[in-house]
C-alpha cells in the first residue's frame, strides 16, 4: 500500500510539474486581465490569426545555430497570446551546429502569414545572405510584420533584406563589423536593442534575453517577469568570461580570429 501512495505521489507531482507552463500562463495569470483589455494592450494585437494568437514565425536554416532558435522557441511557445512555429524554404529536416536535424513546421509555400518575424543566427550566415529566394522571402514577410527580429548573426541577414535600413541593431560581437558593409544600419554594442518594432539579441545565450524583452514588448511586462520565474532564469556565469568588453584581451583576440576563419566570406561581402 505504500508503494502505491508513492507511485500516486509521484504520478500527481509529474501531471502538475508538465502542465505548469501552460497552467500558470493561462490561468494565475491572464485571469487578472480581462481578454478584451489584454487583446487591446498593444498595437500589435491588431491583427491576429484565427485562433485570436500572434503568428510568430522562427527560420530555420541549413547549419544555423539552434540555440538562436530553440532558445526564444522555450520561451515565446508558453505564451497563451502566442502561436509560435517554426519555418524553413523547404519542410524538411535541416542539419544544425548541434549536429542534430530540425524539422521546420512549414515551408515558404505553405508558411502562414507573419506577425513576429525571428531570424536567428549561424556561426557563417553567407549562404542565407546570399541565397535570392531565402531574401525575398523574408522580406516580404518582414513587410507585413508588425515586429522584425533577430538573434545573434541573424541581424546580418535581415540586413541584406534592407529591412534594417534606418534602425538600430546588434549582433554577436565578433561579427560586429560585418555590419559595416551595411551603412544604412546601425550598430549598437547591447545585449538587446529595441529601436521602434525591431527588437535583436546580441550572441547565442542573449536569445533568452531576447525573448523577455519581446513578450515586454508586446504583451507586458508582468507577462515578461512571470516567464523568468516560471523558467527559473537566473543566469551565474561560472568564469565571467562572456563579456568581450572585460575578457582577457588574448582570450578575445584568438575567438575573433576563429570567427575571421570560420565566416570569412561575411567579412569579405
Amino acid at each position: 500500500m505504500k508503494d502505491l501512495i508513492c507511485g500516486r505521489r509521484r504520478f500527481i507531482k509529474r501531471s502538475v510539474i508538465g502542465a505548469l507552463g501552460v497552467g500558470l500562463f493561462n490561468h494565475t495569470l491572464i485571469s487578472e486581465v480581462k481578454a478584451d483589455e489584454l487583446a487591446l494592450a498593444k498595437p500589435i494585437r491588431n491583427r491576429v490569426n484565427n485562433s485570436g494568437k500572434l503568428n510568430v514565425g522562427i527560420y530555420l536554416y541549413p547549419n544555423m545555430t539552434m540555440l538562436d532558435a530553440y532558445a526564444p522557441l522555450q520561451v515565446l511557445a508558453l505564451q497563451p497570446s502566442m502561436n509560435t512555429f517554426t519555418f524553413s524554404k523547404e519542410k524538411v529536416a535541416l542539419p544544425c551546429d548541434a549536429k542534430i536535424q530540425l524539422l521546420p513546421d512549414y515551408g515558404f509555400s505553405d508558411c502562414p502569414e507573419i506577425d513576429i518575424l525571428i531570424v536567428p543566427g549561424a556561426a557563417n550566415p553567407s549562404e542565407q545572405m546570399e541565397d535570392s529566394d531565402v531574401i525575398s522571402f523574408l522580406k516580404k514577410a518582414g513587410e507585413k510584420a508588425k515586429y522584425i527580429t533577430s538573434v545573434c548573426t541573424g541581424s546580418l541577414i535581415l540586413a541584406e533584406t534592407g529591412l534594417l535600413d534606418g534602425y538600430k541593431t546588434t549582433t554577436h560581437w565578433a561579427y560586429a563589423e560585418a555590419l559595416n558593409a551595411y551603412p544604412k544600419v546601425s550598430f549598437v554594442d547591447e545585449r538587446v536593442v529595441i529601436d521602434r518594432n525591431r527588437v535583436s539579441g546580441g550572441g547565442i545565450t542573449s536569445g533568452l534575453d531576447f525573448a523577455f524583452s519581446l513578450i515586454a514588448e508586446v504583451v507586458g511586462e508582468e507577462q515578461a517577469k512571470a516567464a523568468e520565474l516560471l523558467l527559473e532564469y537566473n543566469p551565474q556565469p561560472l568564469f565571467n568570461s562572456g563579456d568581450h568588453h572585460t575578457v582577457d584581451p588574448i582570450l578575445k583576440n584568438k575567438i575573433q580570429n576563429k570567427i575571421h576563419h570560420i565566416a570569412r566570406e561575411v567579412f569579405e561581402m
